[in-house]
């Protein structure tokens, strides 16, 4: 239970009011002391939170740097999107092909001749269907012998080889339709019975016995090009191996004699965009810890990473990454020098556009390498000396966590200094009531004594007259 004070209620001495004072003069030193270290940690921590950003802004610029594939691409131009599309590899070598789409790649399809309906009875049997050089069998009974269950029978057969089966309900009847779900000549369908009651003989269809009860509505036919004069066939409307590292998706058949250009270059747009990003974020960080570190000998004044020898080791070792040259390469160039990018005095990249484009121009795909080799790549041994920093519980993790436990310090001495001022606030109460109990007395001794004075004859106080 705690004490009851009063507050000067026999002497009138304002106890709470000299309690008060006492106690925020006993707490402004170690608060103020506190507040300013918290205050700089806080700083701190802040700055360790801005510089992981600009680590990651530039960890991020490095990414289509370390990939050979992404840094090393081609770029495709089309004279017409037309008749066809394309895509290139980095295998791709620049050129220009010239194509004439002749025929697209069909599947092939038969139809059966007309039944009254879906649901007429063909007959039972087996039907043995090939599809390319893969076959399959259909069991038709008296469960599924209609034209409904037969189209049924196909597409669920658990062996199927590649045939869709569909009923068109025409005005002369229903018709089932065969059709191979791949393209290509070498995808033809044939279709023989056998058993049963032989009444899926109309469905029948073998042309190498003389037996076509189907009929052909699509003939199997491969795609056919002319690339720069020269026949390529295809079993789809994809050409994925007719120009080493080109795709090609053919959309169109031209008119005869009629071709679109396929124009294939290195993408060196793509590639001068990925360096410019890695000097434009090499370039922000550097702003960012010259900030973070900065020091001010006129005022004094120090930035919340001043001296920090985290980031002094960091700093120091990407700009010897940069500086440093590429070993083991069979390539032209061995550092960002030969690619036209130089360190200025204030520690920033710069870049010389024109030699870029002559190195580009010189070996486009060792300017690549100089980046993104496995092990000697700049663009590789940058990113393996930011990620220690950046991954969880690195080297950034183990910092903050640490500037963080001494914030928390923090506020476990504020709550022991609280604890310590309710102390001394309780302590200088007791005294200061004490003494109001004291003077409390001593005031009623004093008119006490007066009053008794007052009453003796002959008595004269001093500074008293009587008129």
């Amino acid at each position: 239970m705690g004490t009851i004070f009063s507050s000067g209620v026999g002497s009138g001495l304002d106890v709470a009011g000299l309690v008060s004072q006492l106690v925020a003069a006993e707490a402004g030193p170690p608060s103020a002391r506190l507040d300013r270290e918290e205050a700089s940690l806080q700083a701190e921590l802040s700055s360790y939170g801005s510089l992981r950003s600009a680590l990651d802004t530039l960890k991020g610029a490095l990414e289509s740097l370390t990939d050979l594939e992404s840094f090393r691409g081609r770029a495709v131009n089309l004279s017409s999107t037309d008749f066809l599309s394309a895509s290139a590899g980095t295998d791709a070598v620049p050129g220009s092909y010239d194509i004439e789409v002749q025929q697209f790649a069909e599947a092939h399809r038969l139809a059966s001749d007309p039944f009254t309906s879906a649901d007429e009875e063909v007959g039972t049997g087996t039907l043995a269907i090939t599809a390319g050089s893969g076959t399959f069998n259909v069991l038709i009974d008296s469960s599924n012998n209609t034209v409904a269950g037969i189209r049924d029978a196909i597409n669920e057969a658990s062996n199927n080889t590649g045939v869709a089966a569909t009923i068109v309900n025409a005005i002369d009847g229903s018709r089932l339709i065969l059709t191979a779900t791949d393209t290509g000549a070498l995808n033809e369908l044939t279709v023989t019975q056998s058993g049963g009651d032989g009444g899926l003989e109309p469905l029948v269809y073998d042309p190498d016995n003389l037996v076509t009860n189907l009929t052909e509505i699509t003939v199997a036919q491969d795609a056919r090009a002319l690339i720069n004069g020269f026949i390529v066939e295809s079993n789809s409307n994809s050409l994925t191996a007719a120009i080493d590292g080109i795709d090609i998706e053919l959309l169109a058949v031209n008119e005869t004699g009629e071709t679109s250009r396929i124009s294939v270059n290195f993408d060196q747009t793509a590639s001068r965009e990925a360096i410019g990003n890695l000097i434009s974020s090499y370039n922000t960080f550097v702003d960012a810890t010259a900030e973070l570190s900065s020091f001010d000998p006129e005022t004094q004044e120090r930035a919340p990473l001043f001296g920090d020898s985290t980031l002094r080791t960091l700093t120091t070792r990407l700009r010897q990454e940069l500086a440093e040259s590429v070993t083991g390469l069979n390539g032209p160039f061995d550092n960002l020098f030969d690619l036209g990018i130089t360190t200025q005095l204030d520690g920033k990249l710069s870049l010389d556009t024109a030699q870029l484009d002559a190195a580009f121009a010189e070996d486009f795909d060792a300017v690549g390498t100089l980046f993104s080799d496995d092990v000697a790549g700049i663009a590789t041994r940058l990113e393996a000396l930011i990620d220690p920093q950046l991954e969880a519980g690195g080297i950034l993790d183990a910092r903050t966590d640490g500037i963080a436990a001494s914030i928390s310090d923090i506020g476990d001495r504020r709550e022991a200094l609280n604890a310590r001022l309710a102390a001394v606030e309780e302590r200088l109460f007791r005294q200061f009531n004490a003494l109001d109990g004291l003077l409390a007395q001593l005031q009623s001794t004093s008119g006490f004594l007066t009053q008794q004075l007052d009453n003796l004859p002959g008595v004269a106080l001093f500074g008293r007259n009587d008129n």
